[in-house]
């Protein structure tokens, strides 16, 4: 899986080694998870399997809210890419 991970995502899924199955659904099989707090928020990083194929689910918990989003692996290179290339583009915008 290493190649399809730009490396500002890399950085973000490597801040914490823990595996977590918190929000884990029993169909599902979890295949690599990590947790990390930012501030006041707690976020799940999972990729996962399930009878129709493999996903990366990102919830993010905040004032007893949660939110999820769920990305196939079809589209996980294009998705985190995308992620990659807004942040450089914020970063090369933001005045220091």
């Amino acid at each position: 899986m290493g190649a399809i991970w730009p490396k500002k995502l890399l950085h973000f899924l490597g801040l914490t080694g823990v595996n977590s199955a918190v929000f884990a659904k029993e169909m599902d099989n979890l295949i690599e998870a990590r947790e990390l707090q930012i501030e006041r928020k707690h976020f799940h990083v999972e990729f996962r399997e399930n009878d129709r194929g493999k996903f990366l689910r990102i919830t993010e918990e905040a004032h007893g809210r949660r939110n999820t989003i769920i990305v196939p692996s079809t589209g996980v290179e294009e998705f985190t890419a995308a992620i990659d290339d807004v942040i450089e583009h914020a970063e090369r915008t933001t005045p220091a």
